[in-house]
C-alpha cells in the first residue's frame, strides 16, 4: 500500500530536496514553498522514505490510514 503524502507548509524551508529528488511529484508554489502534484507519478515507498528523511525540516509527512509513520 502506498503512503500518504502531505507537507507542512509552515514548516517547509524551500531547501528543494524533494523537488530535485521527484520533480513531477513535488513542485514549488509561488511562494516557493514545496507543495504536491497530485497529477505527478507517485514516487514509490522507498524513493518517498528516502525524500522525507532528507528533508531538512522535516516538512515531509508519510501517513498509513491517515496515522503519520516514524522516518
Amino acid at each position: 500500500m502506498p503512503y500518504e503524502v502531505k507537507i507542512d507548509a509552515d514548516e517547509c524551508v524551500s531547501a528543494g530536496r524533494c523537488v530535485a529528488m521527484a520533480p513531477e511529484f513535488f513542485v514549488f508554489d509561488d511562494d516557493e514553498i514545496a507543495t504536491i502534484d497530485r497529477s505527478g507519478p507517485l514516487p514509490d515507498d522507498e524513493a518517498l522514505i528516502r525524500i522525507a528523511r532528507q528533508c531538512p525540516s522535516g516538512a515531509i509527512k508519510l501517513l498509513v490510514d491517515g496515522t503519520e509513520i516514524e522516518i
